[in-house]
């Protein structure tokens, strides 16, 4: 019952999130250190969750930019650990190595988190963190 809600207002959701991430990237696109979502024409993002990447050119590691924000009462989520280092791969499965290397996956789960991507996000909410991102880059 509530996927089929949920479907009912499907174009409403695809779209606010989308315009969520317009305004984000406007917004994000000019701080170094900071890698936009990519999006391809071959592909419609729906921006489920709005993930960036923090290079050491921010000036803070992902994590500390993420406890940063917490401190100022903006919760983020650090991306999804790989797939190799998920503990359901790790056991019981002869075919699956011990020690796998993915050094693309490591990279995305030392410097990926998710901003907030609610539906529901006003564009205010959205200017707040981005401005809260940008204090904690200048160090103010």
């Amino acid at each position: 019952a509530l996927g089929c809600a949920q479907l009912e207002k499907i174009d409403y959701l695809v779209d606010s999130r989308r315009n969520n991430a317009s305004i984000y990237s406007d917004l994000l696109k000019n701080i170094e250190g900071v890698v936009l979502p990519p999006e391809m024409g071959w592909a419609k993002n729906v921006y489920w969750m709005y993930g960036i990447l923090i290079e050491k050119e921010f000036g803070f590691t992902m994590q500390q930019l993420r406890k940063k924000l917490f401190d100022r009462g903006i919760e983020t989520r650090a991306f999804f650990i790989g797939m190799h280092k998920q503990p359901a791969y790790k056991k019981d499965f002869d075919n699956f190595p011990d020690e796998v290397d993915c050094p693309i996956a490591d990279q995305l789960e030392e410097k990926g988190l998710y901003l907030p991507s609610s539906s529901h996000l006003t564009k205010n909410e959205i200017k707040l963190i981005v401005k809260q991102i940008l204090t904690i880059k200048n160090n103010i």
